[in-house]
């Protein structure tokens, strides 16, 4: 057996030992990259949420455009499984009041776009109605809090990337002032 041959044997365990590190590597940074690119896509369509609904203020529908720029946002198709809150937040340090919020959830074969009972699922504990837009001197404007949460499964299933992971965001806007009382 000559030296020749004997490298070519050596060539082969070692691209046999690298290769799998480097496959590993390859859908790491796939895997990877796509569930920052989710978790990006969230950040954004929840503080856009929590815009919308600083401007529709106390509008009966306020909800109802919160729901509509988070599907415009993240698409139609993509709402399977998203959970909405939106809430009245703590002044000092914007946690969510339990006896306040909304709970939004897609019905399977719901119309994301039509806000009503039959395509979601609703909790409303804090009608929009009631939500504080003027200000003075004994009076704060609310503080709306809008949370998204999703669950984001790996697109390989090539281990260690099997499964999935829950996402969920959270942006706080103060609602727009109408008037001074």
């Amino acid at each position: 057996m000559g030296n020749r041959e004997r490298q070519r044997g050596a060539t082969l365990v070692e691209a046999a030992l690298v290769l799998p590190i480097i496959l590993l590597l390859t859908v790491s940074l796939l895997e990877l990259g796509l569930a920052f690119r989710e978790f990006l896509t969230l950040s954004f369509t929840t503080r856009e949420a929590a815009r919308i609904g600083a401007l529709a203020g106390n509008d009966i529908e306020a909800d109802c455009h919160i729901i509509t720029g988070i599907v415009e946002a993240f698409g139609p198709g993509d709402l399977a499984g998203v959970t909405i809150e939106i809430f009245k937040a703590d002044e000092d340090d914007g946690s969510p009041d339990p006896n306040l919020a909304n709970t939004w959830k897609l019905r399977v074969g719901g119309d994301p776009l039509i806000c009503d009972t039959v395509n979601w699922e609703v909790t409303e504990n804090w009608p929009s109605i009631g939500r504080k837009v003027t200000v003075g001197p004994t009076t704060r404007l609310d503080i709306l809090g809008v949370t998204i949460g999703t669950r984001y499964d790996w697109v390989t299933g090539f281990p260690p990337w099997r499964g999935g992971m829950d996402i969920s965001r959270t942006a706080l806007q103060r609602l727009e002032p109408e008037a001074f009382e």
